[in-house]
């Protein structure tokens, strides 16, 4: 699956300025209106390394991404890509750069096909279609079975292997997912699982998850945030799993 998915890449990334990070989340402040949901963030994501960021309800992961990706500006921090400061940067530019996005609730369009919304997912490549559409089916080969219907019909787990794929049709460096096993069943969890798992080593990955084992199981690093604030962080075997469950509970 590794060699398969790295297919999915840019064949020579352009060299980071940094090289020990693929992400540099610097000091980040976001704000919707006068109230303050992430607070003084650091983060880094290396190159081919899941970093998972874990946290209840309204700790404000996806706030996180929401500015990573560009579609929330920061009122301070800086965020950088390969070395490069994207922080006043657009969403469009930040994808076309190498970072892909699948929202919280997937974010398809119900109304076209499975097919159409794939093809969507070129525009980070303007356009550019060389192999995705079949490497993205061998992946989730329910999709190719699927692929003149309408997105709407597709059950949950259905529309989160589309939302992946979709993200993948650009070919990114980055891929960010948020909450990616929030409501679909565990067959398809399990799917996805490998599929992030196999990314490892040729694609780095943001994760927001709540589910604890999910995150654990796959990630590299974690962070865990609450009330906005990173309150601890390291590798899965370092953290006290018991505080992770307690920072967790609702």
């Amino acid at each position: 699956m590794t060699a398969l998915l790295s297919r999915l890449l840019p064949a020579s990334p352009p060299p980071s300025a940094d090289p020990g990070a693929l992400l540099a989340v610097d000091h980040l402040d976001l704000a919707y209106g006068q109230s303050r949901a992430v607070r003084n963030v650091s983060l880094r994501v290396a190159p081919g390394q899941v970093v998972c960021v874990v946290g209840r309800n309204g700790a404000g992961k996806t706030t996180l991404l929401k500015g990573i990706i560009g579609s929330l500006g920061p009122r301070a921090g800086r965020i950088l890509f390969e070395g490069r400061d994207l922080t006043g940067s657009p969403p469009y530019q930040r994808a076309r750069a190498g970072i892909g996005y699948v929202p919280q609730g997937r974010g398809i369009f119900p109304h076209l096909s499975v097919y159409e919304n794939l093809l969507i997912g070129l525009e980070p490549v303007r356009g550019r279609l060389d192999g995705q559409l079949e490497q993205v089916f061998t992946l989730f080969p329910v999709l190719k079975e699927m692929a003149r219907r309408t997105a709407g019909v597709l059950s949950g787990g259905q529309q989160q292997q589309l939302a992946i794929g979709r993200a993948l049709m650009g070919r990114p460096r980055l891929l960010l997912l948020d909450e990616p096993t929030e409501g679909i069943q565990p067959s398809i969890v399990q799917q996805i699982e490998e599929v992030i798992a196999g990314l490892k080593g040729s694609l780095a990955v943001l994760l927001v998850e709540q589910f604890l084992d999910f995150a654990l199981a796959i990630g590299d690093y974690c962070y865990v945030l609450e009330s906005g604030q990173v309150t601890f962080e390291g590798t899965p075997g370092s953290l006290d799993t018991a505080a992770l469950r307690s920072a967790l509970a609702v």
